[in-house]
This record gives structure tokens, sequence and C-alpha cells, in this order.
């Protein structure tokens, strides 16, 4: 028996307490949440930290947006025909770009840009993030039905994703628009303006955008039905309804937390893509899509307005994938680093 053995046994045969360690060796010592250690390891990954912080400062700026326009600081609609020259092209560099239009003014209208683009923002976010919810939300529950029940309605249900995966999503979207926004005017009573245009986007992206989510889902859920607190409930005779949302869908938040990351600058892009084909939201409400494709009528004679949202697009983009990638290996330590 070691020395300090003897010690403390002494201690303890004359009456004396054990030892016990201090409140600062206790807190090195108690274990840590799977958050917490997912943090720790996103937080050595440096790209992924600028991204988060990109990301911060974007979210933010399309929170404050529109109260900025309503104080008055963001002036995305007046015009400005003043500040251009007689074939509506703003006069200087940069877009006319000054004190009072840092970014400069948009050609045709004058209107200034830094509000069409940071006003933009708040409305392509909302599509986006309401659009990567929908999907996830879908998918999470067909894929957790499909993995968790099996047999034919496995089958079905994938064959029901094959079937969604293999339609020509472009198409449907041109095809389909304008009964697609008479559908939505019908059932929500809105006009056919930016908030319906907006509703239809949001839709058709979710429609055609939970599929890969379903899948995830299936084959985690394969994997997690077959654990004993599964098991269990359903020995204690647990609804298949508790089974799916209380004891399966906790177990799924990391790998949906990505999935909304991950789908987050793909809807953006898709946005952009759908006001390029004329099915998205129309001007003059601003979305980071519609004032990329009204700025290539002036690529070749102001083509810094034709560059900046081009650039914001393409940083929010880069920014939400490196993010998804980042949670993705710090939530999955088993994965290559």
């Amino acid at each position: 028996m070691s020395e300090s053995a003897t010690v403390f046994e002494g201690e303890e045969l004359s009456g004396g307490s054990t030892p016990s360690a201090s409140p600062e060796e206790a807190k090195k010592i108690a274990g840590k949440s799977p958050m917490k250690l997912a943090w720790m390891r996103l937080r050595k990954d440096k790209l992924s930290m600028v991204s988060l912080t990109v990301v911060i400062l974007v979210v933010l700026a399309a929170v404050l947006a529109p109260f900025l326009v309503r104080m008055g600081v963001l002036d995305p609609f007046s015009y400005n025909q003043d500040l251009l020259d007689a074939n509506t092209i703003p006069e200087g560099r940069f877009s006319g770009a000054s004190a009072a239009h840092p970014l400069g003014v948009e050609p045709g209208t004058g209107r200034d840009a830094l509000s069409r683009f940071w006003y933009g923002i708040t409305f392509s976010l909302i599509i986006a993030l309401t659009a990567a919810i929908l999907s996830v939300v879908i998918g999470a529950i067909i894929g957790i039905i499909s993995g968790f029940s099996g047999g034919w309605v496995d089958a079905g249900l994938s064959r029901f994703t094959d079937l969604t995966l293999s339609f020509p999503s472009t198409m449907m979207l041109l095809a389909l628009s304008a009964l697609g926004l008479e559908l939505i005017q019908m059932v929500t009573g809105l006009p056919n303006g930016p908030l319906a245009q907006g509703i239809y986007c949001t839709v058709v992206l979710a429609i055609f955008g939970w599929t890969s989510t379903a899948r995830v889902v299936r084959g985690q859920v394969l994997s997690i039905k077959q654990r004993e607190f599964v098991e269990a409930a359903i020995v204690l005779g647990a609804s298949k309804s508790r089974i799916y949302f209380k004891e399966i869908l906790p177990n799924l938040w990391a790998p949906l937390l990505v999935l909304v990351t991950l789908m987050m600058p793909a809807y953006i892009s898709a946005e952009a893509a759908l006001s390029y084909l004329q099915v998205g939201v129309k001007p003059p409400t601003p979305t980071l899509g519609n004032v990329l494709t009204d700025s290539l009528k002036y690529a070749q004679v102001d083509p810094f307005y034709f560059f900046m949202p081009a650039i914001i697009i393409a940083t929010i983009v880069i920014s939400f994938n490196l993010l998804g990638d980042g949670l993705r290996d710090a939530l999955d330590p088993k994965g290559d680093r």
C-alpha cells in the first residue's frame, strides 16, 4: 500500500473524512455534454468560425432591414433621377457612389443600391429559411415513417421519393407558375403581389426539396430503431406517434441541423434562378435574385452594379456551405476531420 493510501486510511480510522476535490478540480473532472463537445470541436475550425461570423452578420442584417426601412435609414423605393445621365446610367465611378449612396444607385431608376441589396437579403433569407424548414419537416416525417415501418410502407414511400426526385423541377416551376399563384391566392386570399409570389417560391422549393432529407433520415432510423430505448418503448406499448416524435426524432437533431444549413445556400441560389426565369418575387420588392436579374441589363455599361449582388450572393452561399460542413464534422467526431 502506498504512503498516500496509508495516510488516507489513517485519517479515516481516526474519524477524518476522505479529501474531496476542490470546486475547480470538480469542474475539470465533470463530463461535458455532446453539445459542448461539438462546440469545442467547431471552435478549433477557424474557417467554420469565420463562416459562422458572416452568417450571424447576414442574419442580423436581414432582421434589422425592415426596421431600418421604417425608420428611413434605408430607402429602397425612392427614385433619384437627378443622379443619372441622359442614358439613365449613374454619373461617376462605381455606380455613382457617394456618402449618401455608399454603393451607388440603381441604373434606370436611381434607387439606392445599398438599400436594395440590404432589403433584398431579408426576403431571400425568409424564402430560403422557410423552404429549408418545410423541406426538413416533410422529409423527416416521411423518412421516420419509412425507416421505422419497413415492409410495403417503406417500399411505397421510397418509390414516392424516387418519383418526386425524378420530376424536372425547373420545367414544373415554369409550367405551373400561373396555376400555382392562382391556387395560393385562392387559399390565402392574397392579391398577386410579393407576398403571394414569395409563398409560391417557398412552397415549390419545399415540395421538390424534401427528398434528400427523407433519404438521410430513413438511413438513420434504420439504425436507431434497433436500439434498446426504442425496443423498450415498443414493449411498453407506446403509440407509433410517440415512438416517432418522442423517441426517434430527438436523436436526429444533429443531421437535421446540418441539412438546414446546407439547404439554405441551395435555396438562396434557387431563388435567384427563379427570379431569372420570371417566376420569383417581382420588382419593385427587392430580393437578391431579382436585383441580380435586373443588373444583367447593365453588365457592360455599369459592371459595378452587376458584380455587387453577385458577390453578396456568393458570399452568403459559401458561408452557409462552409458552416454546414463544419457543423457536420463537429457533430460527427467519428468522421474524417
